[in-house]
């Protein structure tokens, strides 16, 4: 299915390579077609800097509300672990910096699975993985 009219060309661009390709690294066909791409092409694939500063907000914005509930109950346990164990501020502010590169590296497929796939998974992690 193609990316509806409304995306930003940005998006189209992802879209389309998804549509092609899958994941990049899920097929021999899509890791050769990614390392094709430019390097600014290849963060503007895999990455989404606003998921990453907005986490679990970013994906109620953009209508992805149970894998923004998930990203979020998942940082909430860790959380809890982290203070019940009363680990120091560096382990939290790790595990932080890993809920905001989860969310930075999921968010771009996750939003087109919402959008072209009409996909309403709580799995942050939907398509990700070998393709077999």
């Amino acid at each position: 299915m193609s990316a509806p009219r409304e995306l930003s060309n940005r998006w189209q661009e992802r879209f389309a390579f998804y549509d092609t390709y899958g994941i990049p690294g899920s097929t021999p066909a899509a890791r050769d077609a990614y390392r094709a791409l430019p390097f600014g092409q290849k963060i503007m694939l895999n990455s989404n800097f606003l998921a990453f500063l907005f986490g679990p907000i970013y994906f109620f914005v953009k209508g992805m509300w149970r894998k923004g509930l998930t990203l979020l109950g998942m940082g909430l346990a860790v959380g809890v672990v982290i203070t019940v164990a009363d680990l120091s501020d560096t382990w939290s502010r790790l595990a932080g910096f890993g809920f905001a590169g989860l969310a930075l590296s999921t968010a771009n497929y996750a939003y087109y699975l919402h959008v072209a796939k009409n996909s309403s998974s709580w799995n942050l992690f939907e398509g990700f993985g070998r393709a077999r």
